[in-house]
């Protein structure tokens, strides 16, 4: 069940980001703001039985009509299913209907399958020099 996360999700979605940083061997920070209310987001949560969050995907608002993806996870057993393209549909979506005009994802080169995903979202290499990874970018056309 792919469904808009709840204050209760929080701390499951904080942990799941934690996992997919590990994953991709990238410093884990104790405080990446996830759920933290000092930036407006929009979270999306993937539940498997019995109420276990199993992944995630947030946006950002970062100015006006940019959007950073700053999260998107899911446990290696679930992949392969179409919950990640579902997630992050979900995002794309929204942020169309917020008047987003881009969203901004800066992944690992690790995370070879979250980078597969987005460019087959539409996602396109970003200008060089992304600090923490590859800037992929997605240019948004405005819902009506």
């Amino acid at each position: 069940l792919v469904r808009p996360a709840t204050a209760r999700d929080v701390k499951a979605v904080r942990e799941l980001a934690r996992r997919g940083r590990r994953e991709v061997r990238l410093s884990v920070r104790s405080s990446d703001g996830i759920g933290s209310g000092a930036v407006p987001e929009l979270l999306w949560v993937v539940e498997a039985g019995r109420g276990e969050i199993v992944g995630c995907c947030g946006v950002r608002e970062t100015g006006p009509g940019e959007w950073e993806l700053h999260t998107l996870y899911l446990g290696p057993e679930w992949r392969g299913f179409g919950l990640g393209r579902a997630l992050l549909g979900n995002a794309v979506r929204a942020v169309q209907q917020e008047g987003g005009l881009e969203i901004r994802f800066v992944v690992s080169p690790e995370a070879l399958q979250a980078i597969a995903l987005a460019r087959q979202l539409g996602f396109v290499d970003g200008p060089a020099g992304a600090r923490d990874g590859s800037l992929l970018v997605l240019p948004l056309v405005r819902a009506s």
